[in-house]
């Protein structure tokens, strides 16, 4: 009698500079893990550079005993977590120790702080995170707000690609029973056909409703069911003032790769501009380079 195995289930990598602004990334990621019912692994990269020695205080600093005291401190922040965890002290560059550390363990998540910060921190956990999401081959989940339960409810800013298909897939076993709207912005060039501005804009309003309801149709499973809303302006200010305006936005899910406005492919000016601007968690799904 042949037997299959069930695949593990990912597990989530915390990455930490054991800040107080990553205490809400923490409490996240030990929510994800508890409801996904996955490994946390929490991750502290001990920064050689000169730079950090001087950005951070002394007890953070490379010496002898940061391993254990770094340790001790993970521990006793988790100590009332009831999931399966390991705590991963280690020197190094911060990126690269990160991506080798989820690669290792089988993390199919990366959690992390705010990458924006008034304190001189922000010269390292700042710059980490935006390399971060430049280079991250799975889902990195930049984490501003304190959790208050499970995520509710989600935005996908997508241009109807491949990229934001594939943003919309990778994110859908992180967020079970979670409403994903999809959020579409577009622009309407100046007309030179002698329609009006309004004119032109019902235009481009109608050939976008178009492309959305054909993306829905060719959705299925976990991804089909989604609402969809479409809108004229900048995809970011947009977002942005939805964020802001409406306290249900939780999370916004981004693709790296896209066609049109907020998908584009320069990675740093989606990372800089949604991380620095949303008031909301973000997660940022890169697209695989052969479907880019």
């Amino acid at each position: 009698m042949s037997s299959t195995s069930t695949p593990a289930i990912p597990s989530i990598l915390l990455a930490t500079d054991l800040s107080a602004r990553c205490d809400r990334a923490l409490d996240r990621a030990v929510q994800l893990a508890g409801q996904q019912g996955a490994r946390l692994v929490v991750l502290h990269v001990q920064e050689p550079s000169a730079l950090a020695q001087l950005t951070i205080p002394s007890w953070r600093r490379v010496n002898a005993n940061h391993q254990e005291i770094a340790t001790r401190r993970l521990r006793k922040d988790l100590a009332g977590a009831k999931i399966d965890l390991e705590v991963v002290v280690k020197a190094g560059k911060a990126v690269e120790s990160i991506i080798e550390t989820a690669q290792s363990h089988g993390c199919g998540l990366i959690v992390t702080g705010i990458a924006r910060d008034e304190t001189l921190g922000r010269l390292i956990l700042g710059t980490t995170v935006e390399k971060l999401v430049r280079t991250a081959t799975i889902p990195v989940l930049v984490v501003r707000n304190k959790p208050h339960g499970a995520y509710r409810n989600a935005l996908l800013a997508t241009d109807f690609s491949d990229g934001s298909r594939h943003a919309l897939s990778a994110a859908r076993p992180w967020l079970p029973g979670v409403d994903i709207t999809l959020f579409h912005a577009f622009n309407a060039p100046a007309s030179s056909t002698g329609e009006t501005h309004a004119q032109q804009v019902e235009g481009f309003r109608k050939a976008a409703q178009e492309q959305a309801r054909a993306f829905v149709a060719s959705l299925s499973g976990t991804e089909a069911g989604n609402k969809v809303e479409v809108e004229y302006g900048q995809p970011e200010t947009l977002l942005s003032a939805r964020a802001f305006d409406d306290d249900d936005t939780e999370l916004v899910i981004a693709g790296t790769h896209g066609l049109t406005g907020i998908l584009r492919t320069s990675i740093g000016s989606v990372a800089d501009s949604l991380l620095e601007s949303l008031p909301c968690d973000v997660l940022v799904v890169r697209q695989p380079a052969t479907a880019a």
